[in-house]
């Protein structure tokens, strides 16, 4: 059996202890590729269950199987958010996702722990499980090279909104090949490499195939280059080449 279906099953197998035990059950952090696999799977539709992010824009998601009418309201939200910021802002390194990812990961946590991380500057805000939150809060002294302290915050939370740089490409076609090369700033050939390379997502998923279509809503991440969402076709021109709108993630 697959990863893939494997994930699908746990995640029915989830569903059915919520119904059997009347009781409130939620998954770790979930890819949009896993949650997507999960919302094809026939079997889906007969459970109640919502995906949680803890904030809107949120990739990354708990599921979470249950209904109010069967249960009543759900408890305290199972997710937590986790400020880290340098002791020092003025020899703090500048530190990226990957970063932060890393240094979490090095407490001994699993990946399903951990939901979006979003970067401000030389800061973060990392979404946990709560089960895991004062662990790390109490744990996380170090990213790389610099000194950082963690916290759990409350309340509302602005840099939970993400930060969005408008993108007008000119590309022959929505074939993610073509997106891909402009997006990077690539000739199609070398624009190739990545494909190969395993560093082009769309929704979380490796894609390998380079004539792969673009649609609205699909969120592109090219290793080294970025991430941003694709809103699609803006205009097309005389000679019959696009004009196509992204959001880049900054």
């Amino acid at each position: 059996m697959d990863t893939r279906m494997q994930t699908v099953r746990h995640l029915l197998d989830l569903c059915r202890r919520s119904e059997r035990t009347c009781s409130w059950v939620c998954s770790g952090f979930l890819t949009p590729a896993e949650q997507e696999d999960f919302l094809q799977c026939p079997e889906a539709a007969g459970f109640s269950f919502s995906f949680d992010g803890g904030f809107e824009a949120a990739e990354r998601k708990l599921l979470v199987a249950g209904n109010e009418e069967d249960i009543g309201w759900p408890p305290d939200s199972p997710i937590r958010v986790i400020a880290v910021r340098p002791l020092s802002m003025r020899f703090a390194e500048e530190l990226t996702h990957r970063d932060f990812l890393g240094a979490v990961l090095g407490l001994g946590l699993e990946r399903g722990c951990i939901g979006d991380i979003l970067v401000r500057e030389k800061s973060a805000w990392i979404l946990c499980l709560a089960s895991s939150a004062d662990f790390i809060a109490s744990s996380l002294t170090e990213v790389r090279r610099t000194a950082v302290s963690a916290s759990i915050v409350t309340g509302e939370i602005p840099e939970l909104q993400p930060v969005f740089a408008p993108l007008r490409l000119n590309v022959a076609s929505e074939r993610l090949d073509t997106v891909t090369a402009a997006f990077a700033g690539l000739s199609r050939g070398r624009a190739a490499d990545l494909f190969s390379a395993e560093k082009v997502q769309v929704n979380g998923r490796v894609i390998t195939d380079k004539s792969f279509r673009m649609k609205p809503g699909d969120i592109l991440s090219l290793r080294g280059f970025g991430k941003a969402v694709y809103d699609g076709i803006e205009q097309e021109t005389r000679k019959n080449r696009l004009w196509v709108l992204l959001r880049k993630y900054v």
